[in-house]
């Protein structure tokens, strides 16, 4: 797996390597919302105020976003979504 931050990501996912996209998710204490952004994907940026409703609302998005980000990555380059919650600070 490679993650599309790294440089090449494109040229690699054209031989079929998989592409990783990190999503990174907060709660919003005040907005009781949960927010994604994503340091891999320009333009990552979803809330909701569920995790089940975040998770489909990214797994919608991102291959829009790949489309607009990356036009040269393969379409039949398989791409896998990771979430990570941030530890919180005490």
């Amino acid at each position: 797996m490679y993650r599309l931050s790294w440089p090449c990501a494109a040229f690699f996912c054209r031989f079929g390597v998989v592409a990783v996209c990190k999503v990174e998710i907060i709660h919003d204490d005040e907005a009781n919302v949960y927010i994604a952004t994503s340091p891999d994907l320009k333009g990552l940026v979803v809330e909701a105020e569920t995790l089940d409703e975040l998770e489909k609302e990214v797994r919608d998005l991102v291959p829009e976003l790949l489309t607009l980000n990356l036009p040269k990555l393969h379409a039949k380059a398989g791409t896998h979504v990771s979430f990570f919650q941030p530890p919180v600070a005490v």
